[in-house]
C-alpha cells in the first residue's frame, strides 16, 4: 500500500494534508500513486 507524502504530512481521504497515519488516502498500487503524486508535487511512501 502506498500514500502520497507532501510538506509534513500526507494526503488525507478528504484530499486535504494531515498528519494523522490513519485517515491517509490509501493507493494500492505505486504507478497511482507515482502518476497522483507527480500532478500535485508529491512524493510516494510505502506505508504497511
Amino acid at each position: 500500500m502506498y500514500a502520497v507524502k507532501v510538506l509534513h504530512g500526507y494526503i488525507g481521504k478528504d484530499g486535504q494534508r494531515t498528519r494523522d497515519k490513519t485517515c491517509v488516502r490509501i493507493f494500492q498500487t505505486k504507478n497511482y500513486a507515482e502518476k497522483f503524486a507527480e500532478k500535485i508535487g508529491g512524493r510516494v511512501k510505502v506505508i504497511g
